[in-house]
């Protein structure tokens, strides 16, 4: 039987810190809870209902005096004494995140900041693996949203292909290396038209591609989700590419080139550009 801190599959922010009242914390797949928000100066209550109920309630009190929010992973006790300590918060700001792991009855929280870059790494895409490791330099460019700094955006064909390593699979990066910033499934194979929340970091999970076809992926960074779209299914075998192109022609047409930053751009530019044409497949060019 489980204890009453692991049976837990609720939980609310409430306190000084959300003046618009209380707030019910995301439920992840690995049984944490989550949130992504903003907060005010002041205290922070976690409890287990979502109004207070005399002798129902409990409250994820921390075991420390001034317990700060902004923490690497502290420990709480329940009590159901409503007048017990909460978390501080010590400034207002709209990018607070904190993860409740009521397994190890801890709390950890931050302040996030937007990533410099976001790419697709595996074997899910023409040129991403071959038959016997994935190709760190060889991962595709997300495009930062204008309008919000912690949403990227991938659109270009997804396959199993033959001859390579661990077929139809991908993670995210948020470099051109591995690690450490990385996202991850909750399961591994998840089959990536289910997906809906990630994580950073963890276990060395992937998505799987189970129908080949363009895809739409865009990632909230802040918030751990990720949408998926199938755009359309492929009705012809997806070819695989590896090779670099070298030419002096800045003028080819295709149908989206991209920059080593994710830039989009209407033409080759001078350097290295990654080419999704008009038949799926992808290249790399160098453009001396």
């Amino acid at each position: 039987m489980c204890s009453t801190s692991q049976c837990q599959t609720q939980l609310w922010a409430t306190g000084t810190a959300l003046p618009d009242g209380p707030c019910q914390l995301v439920s992840r797949p690995d049984g944490k809870f989550r949130f992504a928000g903003a907060l005010a100066e002041g205290e922070l209550q976690l409890m287990t209902t979502p109004t207070y109920q005399e002798g129902v309630t409990q409250f994820l009190t921390p075991k420390l005096v001034d317990s700060y929010l902004i923490n690497y992973g502290l420990s709480y006790t329940l009590t159901t004494d409503k007048n017990s300590a909460g978390w501080v918060v010590p400034f207002s700001e709209d990018t607070y995140r904190f993860i409740v792991d009521t397994a190890a009855k801890t709390v950890r929280g931050e302040l996030f900041l937007p990533w410099n870059e976001l790419l697709i790494a595996g074997s899910a895409f023409p040129g991403g693996s071959d038959k016997d490791e994935w190709k760190r330099d060889n991962m595709l460019p997300f495009v930062r949203d204008h309008e919000d700094p912690y949403v990227f955006e991938w659109t270009g064909e997804l396959g199993i292909y033959d001859h390579v390593v661990e077929p139809g699979r991908f993670k995210l990066e948020g470099q051109m290396t591995w690690g450490p910033r990385e996202l991850h499934p909750f399961v591994n194979d998840e089959d990536i038209l289910e997906a809906t929340q990630l994580r950073t970091g963890g276990d060395d999970t992937k998505w799987q591609v189970k129908t080949p076809g363009t895809y739409r992926l865009r990632v909230n960074l802040f918030t751990e989700t990720i949408h998926v779209e199938l755009l359309s299914a492929s009705s012809h075998p997806l070819q695989q590419t590896t090779s670099i192109h070298t030419t002096n022609d800045n003028s080819a047409a295709v149908d989206h080139i991209y920059d080593l930053q994710g830039n989009v751009h209407q033409h080759l530019t001078r350097g290295l550009n990654i080419v999704r044409q008009a038949d799926g497949t992808i290249r790399k060019v160098l453009v001396k």
